[in-house]
């Protein structure tokens, strides 16, 4: 999985560093957010977080808004150029991982598919879910 992550990362843009990248990913999925559950999600602290999304910001791939009531309250979302970042990254990862188990046999296709539903379950009972709000899969291909 590392390798697949690894590959896909390299046909990024270069000046977007792998926090980054975890940022739009994040918003991609769980839009729009805010810079406390953007530096909760980054486990880093809230300027680490800010400075991360600034610079998302000034190269377009994110756009910044503050609430007309409380201008503290920043909501933070994909711009279009930024989910096509995100968008083309994750297509390269599910058409490598396609070929990957299209290598198996259905027989080992479906024992694999039953070690990640147990693999996920057990995750999810360390409290790991795969999204904050539990409806996108890790691996969307076995549901």
């Amino acid at each position: 999985m590392t390798a697949v992550v690894a590959r896909t990362f390299r046909s990024v843009d270069e000046s977007i560093s792998v926090r980054q990248l975890r940022v739009l990913v994040m918003l991609r999925y769980g839009a729009p957010m805010n810079l406390t559950s953007i530096a909760e999600a980054l486990a880093v602290n809230s300027s680490n977080a800010s400075r991360t999304c600034d610079r998302l910001v000034v190269a377009g791939l994110l756009i910044r808004e503050e609430a007309e009531n409380d201008r503290r309250h920043v909501s933070l979302s994909l711009s279009e150029h930024g989910a096509r970042i995100v968008d083309g990254v994750m297509a390269d990862r599910e058409s490598i991982l396609d070929d990957i188990i299209g290598r198996l046999s259905p027989a080992q296709q479906k024992r694999l598919a039953a070690s990640l539903e147990a693999f996920l379950a057990a995750a999810a009972g360390a409290g790991l879910e795969p999204s904050a709000d539990g409806r996108e899969s890790l691996i969307p291909w076995l549901r």
